[in-house]
């Protein structure tokens, strides 16, 4: 399957975590970001981090990921898990 890409607000490419990922990271949900562009790279956020909420809510679908970004207004904070680290990332979306 093609990555899906959300290029308007944040600029990347990502999909589910597959059930291996999930048992090897310990994470229950969140997308994999195959590629950053945009306002998502600007951020710092890069290919290999793991999305895991939007303003405080889980995104367990790519779904759930556009609806959140969509009542977002000109910024986002996202809690990406990078390696071990969890970080919040304050995204600008113009």
């Amino acid at each position: 399957l093609p990555p899906d890409t959300d290029r308007g607000r944040l600029g990347v490419a990502v999909r589910p975590l597959t059930p291996e990922e999930k048992r090897g990271s310990g994470i229950d949900a969140g997308l994999l970001v195959e590629r950053a562009g945009g306002p998502a790279a600007r951020a710092g956020i890069r290919p290999g981090d793991v999305i895991l909420s939007v303003n405080g809510e889980a995104v367990g679908s790519i779904e759930k990921l556009r609806a959140l970004l969509a009542k977002s207004g000109k910024k986002a904070a996202l809690l990406i898990e990078r390696g071990d680290t969890r970080l919040f990332v304050p995204v600008d979306l113009g």
